[in-house]
């Protein structure tokens, strides 16, 4: 007599049989390779120190250094500034400072701003750039200002070109003048591309020439002279008189007494940026006039 197997061993021998034929009868998977990354750019720091003053809007902008961050994707750029208020009032710097590289203007990040400047004072800033596809900035420079005014340049390298500090020039001037009634005196003068106690650029075809002087009334009228912006000029070289500025900050206004000199006047004509060499300063007392010789430098 055959003995029989139980049941349940040989169902369970079955469905491990099965299992193992499940597994012999499928191809392992082939495991494909894993694709090669490539390294992320390394970033590369560069520090410039720059250390270039430009006069701007009656303020001293002091651009002292930059730092780059750059990769071949581009990346962050911080300009470090010192601004310098050198007036009595609260002065607020209204151009753009941009970085310029090549050709290309770039604006700072709108975080990026310039405080208002308290009178004699002065506050530091900290402008930042973000550049794409950018990954040098050794032919770059900070640029103040922009079209279709003045605007200043403090290179990063010296690849970048040469500075533009707009700079105000002394101008020594000398000379007497007697027209009518009226002697001047010219002592000091000055070239600049502002209006500073406007907090304003000049446009880029304009300068201001400031002249400063004494004035004498040498008549005995017991009334005195009331000396005005219509007691002087300066005159260009192709003849033309120019008046002074006539935005109330420009001109001396006194009543000069009889025999009495008033000192430390000035005048502040607004001229073609171009005109430079030989131009003569105005002395005017009704129909008489007279000259006194004096030079822009270019």
């Amino acid at each position: 007599m055959t003995a029989r197997r139980p049941i349940g061993l040989v169902a369970i021998v079955l469905a491990a049989a099965a299992v193992l034929a499940g597994c012999l009868g499928d191809a392992p998977a082939s495991l494909a390779p894993s694709p090669t990354r490539e390294p992320e750019p390394t970033p590369v720091t560069s520090t410039f120190e720059i250390g270039t003053s430009v006069w701007y809007e009656g303020l001293v902008i002091h651009v002292e250094r930059a730092t780059a961050v750059l990769d071949v994707r581009g990346g962050p750029v911080d300009v470090s500034l010192r601004i310098e208020n050198r007036a009595r009032a609260t002065a607020e710097l209204q151009a753009t400072i941009f970085l310029r590289v090549g050709g290309e203007l770039i604006q700072p990040t709108r975080e990026s701003r310039v405080p208002a400047i308290p009178p004699e004072s002065e506050v530091s800033a900290v402008m930042t750039y973000e550049l794409q596809a950018i990954s040098s900035v050794d032919d770059a420079g900070v640029q103040i200002g922009d079209e279709p005014n003045h605007t200043g340049f403090a290179p990063l390298t010296p690849a970048a070109g040469e500075a533009v500090t707009l700079e105000p020039r002394r101008l020594e001037l000398s000379g007497t003048a007697t027209a009518g009634e009226l002697r001047i005196a010219l002592t000091a003068g000055l070239q600049r591309w502002d209006l500073p106690d406007w907090s304003q650029e000049l446009a880029a075809d304009r300068q201001a020439i400031i002249v400063n002087y004494d004035a004498t009334f040498i008549g005995d009228f017991p009334g005195g002279y009331p000396f005005r912006g219509a007691n002087v000029a300066l005159r260009l070289p192709d003849g033309t008189d120019v008046p002074p500025r006539a935005d109330g900050h420009s001109q001396s206004v006194e009543l000069l007494g009889p025999g009495r000199t008033k000192r430390r006047l000035f005048t502040r004509f607004e001229i073609p940026a171009g005109v430079a060499g030989a131009v003569a300063f105005v002395v005017i007392d009704g129909d008489k006039t007279a000259t006194i010789p004096l030079v822009i430098p270019d």
